[in-house]
């Protein structure tokens, strides 16, 4: 892969005087924007609305500077053909202004060998570039998210038709990609092919090192939305409200540690401490565990699942808490964190990788993973007011770093050195 210059500055670290510089000098330079073509591993769709939004964000915020199109090709599997999830064409639709190139087939019985799928992944996402150079023509950028299977495909596309590849990997344990040889070959191959290596955070740059010592790589952190993830003034009704209201969102299953955080809230109570409730939001395959456990320590009068919720109540949810927990064994960034700061939100979160990028002394407590006497202690320490954020801080601090202009400048960066 290309190595930076030297004498160069890295980009996350590079000062521009705004996105409108940006967006001017792309649009003008040669009289048309630049095209740049996302290629992700996950993206929404009617099955699951949420499966790679975050990439969605990035589309809908570098179309600002951007003419960016998506293609998501992808396997489905028989379950999924009962459900009528196959589309045996290509399908381009619109979302949020953006097309959308949807390219579909279905996994081959028995398929297990991961060569195969490379193959056919690669040959699937040349079927759908081919009607995108006749709809929208070559995009100037390919940029891929996660190594497999979009920088798979973005690296053949990129060496076929000479198109510089950029790889944002969000993967986290990097590990799940290296588990054979032909899958750490691949890995190889395709991190010697991308022109741009870009991770969410430094834990995730470390892990990508640990595979490839020799990796030059860029730290971009997940755009947040700023402009949907806002404060709400507080009603006369929540001043009154006596109790700390903690609020977790999460894919329930076991790497998100939910049940530490329901020891914690058995300690508290041991503790005296009454004047605290716990709403948690999501679906996963822990969550009956979960309920039972609330059960089984007495809490079910102040623990309360919410059950899967759209974008638009997991921000209502966040207004109306007060602080946000975030109890997981492992995460490459934290977007639903830096969501609640956004909301002006104090935030208690594990170092378990991308919440020590994230999370700030100004903005929140970061605490050991596994630890549910640390998490205890420091949702103490709100209930009894000894803990006091500036929610106009933590909102700043997000805007600053991970906002809509401030993604837009480290990204521009980035592709300005292609």
């Amino acid at each position: 892969m290309r190595t930076e210059r030297s004498g160069r500055s890295s980009p996350a670290i590079i000062k521009f005087r705004g996105a409108a510089l940006i967006q001017r000098s792309l649009r003008y330079r040669h009289g048309k924007k630049k095209k740049v073509l996302i290629l992700p591993s996950w993206f929404p769709d009617k099955a699951s609305e949420v499966s790679g939004i975050f990439i969605h964000d990035q589309a809908r915020v570098l179309s600002r500077a951007y003419d960016v199109s998506v293609l998501v090709p992808r396997f489905v599997g028989w379950q999924g053909v009962i459900k009528g999830n196959l589309r045996p064409k290509t399908q381009v639709e619109q979302s949020d202004g953006i097309e959308v190139y949807r390219e579909e087939t279905l996994v081959p019985p028995g398929m297990k060998f991961f060569r195969l799928r490379t193959h056919l992944l690669a040959k699937l996402a040349r079927r759908g570039f081919g009607k995108i150079l006749m709809n929208w023509g070559k995009p100037d950028i390919i940029h891929a998210h996660v190594i497999f299977p979009g920088g798979w495909m973005a690296v053949n596309l990129g060496r076929d038709y000479a198109i510089p590849v950029v790889l944002t990997e969000h993967t986290g344990p990097f590990s799940v990609h290296l588990q054979s040889e032909v899958q750490r070959r691949v890995a190889r191959e395709t991190l010697r092919q991308v022109n741009s290596l870009i991770a969410v955070s430094p834990d995730m740059a470390r892990q990508v090192h640990t595979f490839c010592p020799s990796a030059t790589i860029h730290i971009v952190g997940n755009v947040i939305m700023t402009d949907f993830f806002t404060p709400q003034t507080v009603t006369p009704a929540e001043k009154l409200r006596s109790t700390t209201r903690f609020l977790s969102v999460a894919l329930l299953n076991e790497n998100k540690g939910m049940h530490y955080l329901l020891e914690a809230m058995q300690l508290l109570l041991q503790r005296g401490a009454l004047s605290f409730e716990l709403f948690i939001g999501g679906e996963g395959p822990t969550r009956p565990g979960l309920e039972n456990m609330a059960n089984e320590l007495g809490l079910s009068g102040r623990c309360h699942f919410l059950g899967m919720l759209t974008r638009s109540e997991v921000k209502h949810w966040m207004q109306r808490s007060d602080v946000f927990v975030l109890p997981s064994l492992g995460e490459t960034f934290g977007v639903v964190v830096c969501e609640a700061m956004a909301c002006g939100k104090p935030v208690i979160a594990t170092r378990c990788g991308g919440p020590e990028f994230v999370v700030t002394p100004e903005t929140g407590i970061l605490v050991d993973v596994a630890d549910p006497l640390a998490l205890a202690d420091a949702m103490d320490k709100f209930i009894s007011g000894q803990m006091v954020f500036d929610s106009n801080v933590i909102r700043r601090n997000i805007v600053t770093r991970f906002g809509e202009e401030a993604f837009l400048r480290n990204i521009s960066a980035v592709y300005r050195e292609l």
